[in-house]
């Protein structure tokens, strides 16, 4: 069961941030950029790893990042889609980039 809904919980971020994020974003602006965090990344977020028992399995050596589930979603839609190669690898670079940063950022303040 714990394979099944780890599935489920990093399928469902990318999930939703491809069918509401965008059209959040395109009707408010800033501010639906803002609404999306709340109803989409939290709520997920939460039912993924703040309740009892979470849907992300999170034991043993194999720990799964809502980033990188998100990240590898939205990247096999655009693949699986037909997106242009160079944009997606450019995307893809940023993200990457930006990780390793936060990261870096993280281990300096910790």
């Amino acid at each position: 069961m714990s394979i099944l809904l780890t599935l489920l919980g990093s399928g469902l971020l990318p999930f939703l941030i491809l069918i509401v994020m965008g059209s959040l974003i395109r009707k408010w602006q800033v501010k639906g950029g803002f609404l999306a965090l709340l109803v989409i990344i939290g709520p997920v977020w939460y039912l993924n790893h703040g309740q009892i028992s979470p849907w992300i399995a999170q034991y043993g050596p194999h720990q799964i990042d809502m980033g990188l589930a998100t990240g590898v979603g939205i990247l096999t839609y655009h693949l699986l889609t037909g997106a242009r190669w160079k944009k997606t690898l450019f995307n893809l670079s940023a993200a990457l980039i930006g990780g390793f940063l936060a990261g870096i950022l993280l281990a300096l303040i910790s």
